[in-house]
């Protein structure tokens, strides 16, 4: 087990977090491109200068007010920039929260199937734990998560991982 875990710790895939450990899933961070930012900015600032440059007479196609056409395309091009923003914030905590209150604990894979389900290209998969928790008795865990297709190499049936648990439901894990 000592050699496995060293190995994960090798691995390319696997970016290290503050603390110095390696975590395949739960240390990613969102992270925000603010150059992308930066566009979607001009392109709601063009919005706006072109609400005040063009004629208040000028119409859409459709007989709306152009001007109001673009103050509007500017106010949901800053709407979804600010959702954005606030999802990966809420993102982050909750990643933190679980890292700050949830333990580890050891589980081993007992089976592994696909659920047919693909985020971006990367399989969600089903799997089916027993997890020997510090502070739950042992029981039988079945889990879905997404994981990326670098990582399917280190799941495999019979190993023994570790996973994040909820101290109020020895149930609700996750894959660290």
């Amino acid at each position: 087990m000592n050699s496995d875990r060293e190995a994960r710790k090798e691995s390319p895939f696997l970016a290290p977090i503050a603390n110095g450990r390696y975590n395949s899933f739960m240390g990613i961070r969102t992270k925000i491109n603010w150059n992308v930012f930066g566009i979607f900015a001009l392109v709601i600032v063009g919005f706006i200068v072109a609400g005040f440059l063009v004629s208040p007479k000028a119409e859409t196609d459709d007989g709306h007010p152009l001007n109001i056409f673009f103050w509007v395309m500017a106010g949901m091009f800053l709407l979804s920039n600010l959702a954005i923003l606030a999802w990966s914030q809420l993102s982050n905590r909750r990643r933190e929260r679980i890292e700050a209150t949830w333990f580890d604990a050891q589980a081993e894979i007992l089976e592994i199937s696909e659920t047919g389900t693909y985020i971006n290209n990367q399989p969600k998969l089903r799997f089916r734990f027993s997890v020997n928790s510090p502070f739950h008795p042992y029981c039988e865990v079945v889990h879905k998560q997404v994981i990326p297709l670098t990582a399917l190499a280190q799941y495999q049936v019979g190993k023994i991982i570790t996973v994040k648990v909820n101290p109020d439901d020895p149930q609700d894990i996750m894959i660290v």
